[in-house]
């Protein structure tokens, strides 16, 4: 048999059983088999082997980069509205790599035909943040003598002091919150654990949602701190829209999870808690890449505030005083005022 004709599902089906079965977390199998499947789609019915190579994926990639919408008939792009940013556009062609290497590796492949391949360069943009007005407008939403206020509320505090991913806060299980002891031992990409501290007023807040109103929650025994309306485990769909509706009651509707780790992690620099060796450690990341961008904005942040990074503020100031500025009279033409 002709491997070019393999049916392109049975190798994606392949694929995500390697996956499986070689230790990668349930959110990254989903991760590489969800684009697949979108990749697949574009091909059309009849998908093979032979789909696989370059001048397919180029025109997928241009496809993409002319699309408004991912998916309109699928759950998977219809929070994608507005054009794909360049970002999530890599994430298929590094979905596209992976995949080539592995028809290589097992067989299928006389050479790792997609090699050539260059993701496409991500826009480089400053990260989002909130201001410490926009936080203050934010924590005054929540009732912490309402159950659910008093959740909302410790979810939002343990983002902001913290810098779970939606996920990883999502998972976090009651056994994991050593509470007494000040840190949170959190499960992230890869499967890898990590020790992350909580400050008092966090620990305050987890507190008083675990020891007063999860309870209250709780239908059957869940190993997870944090439970929805029906006592099961919450979603990361479901807390990014508890996030946003209280970003919309505090008029910050910009709001949502990943926003709230980028705060995070600003005002962890901005505020001189620690160096940005230990925020990697904390945040989780696997290099200095994106801790960098996080300096850059702290940096500008910390010198928008001090007012210190004007060089025309500094050249004048050694200039003397101010000079007066030098008052102009009206001309007159022709018989009228010029009026300024």
């Amino acid at each position: 048999m002709n491997k070019q004709h393999t049916p392109l599902e049975v190798l994606r089906n392949g694929f995500r059983v390697y996956n499986q079965t070689t230790g990668k977390s349930a959110a990254t199998v989903r991760w590489y088999d969800d684009r697949l499947t979108l990749f697949e789609r574009f091909v059309g019915v009849g998908a093979t082997l032979a789909d696989v190579n370059v001048a397919t994926v180029r025109e997928y990639v241009a496809d993409l980069q002319a699309r408004t919408v991912l998916n309109p008939n699928n759950k998977l792009g219809a929070r994608r509205e507005g054009g794909l940013s360049s970002s999530y556009i890599q994430g298929f062609v590094r979905t596209l790599r992976a995949f080539s290497s592995w028809l290589f590796n097992e067989g299928y492949t006389d050479d790792n035909v997609l090699k050539a391949i260059k993701p496409p360069k991500i826009q480089q943009k400053v990260k989002d943040v909130l201001s410490d007005n926009e936080l203050g407008r934010l924590l005054k939403v929540f009732d912490q003598d309402d159950p659910f206020g008093a959740r909302n509320f410790a979810m939002v505090m343990t983002f902001l002091d913290c810098g779970l991913r939606a996920a990883e806060l999502c998972n976090l299980k009651t056994d994991e919150a050593h509470l007494a002891q000040g840190y949170l031992k959190v499960l992230g990409k890869g499967n890898k654990e990590r020790l992350v501290p909580i400050g008092q007023r966090c620990q305050e807040a987890l507190v008083l949602w675990r020891d007063r109103f999860r309870s209250q929650f709780e239908v059957a025994e869940s190993p997870y701190l944090f439970l929805n309306a029906n006592g099961t485990h919450l979603t990361p769909d479901a807390l990014n829209e508890v996030v946003k509706r209280a970003g919309r009651q505090a008029g910050v509707p910009r709001v949502h999870c990943h926003l709230l780790r980028h705060t995070f992690a600003t005002q962890y620099l901005c505020r001189e808690v620690g160096d940005p060796l230990r925020l990697q450690q904390i945040l989780g990341h696997t290099s200095l890449e994106m801790v960098r961008r996080y300096v850059a904005v702290a940096d500008v942040q910390q010198s928008l505030l001090e007012r210190r990074s004007s060089p025309m503020d500094l050249v004048l100031a050694q200039d003397g005083p101010r000079r007066q500025a030098r008052q102009v009279q009206p001309r007159r033409r022709r018989g009228l005022h010029v009026v300024k």
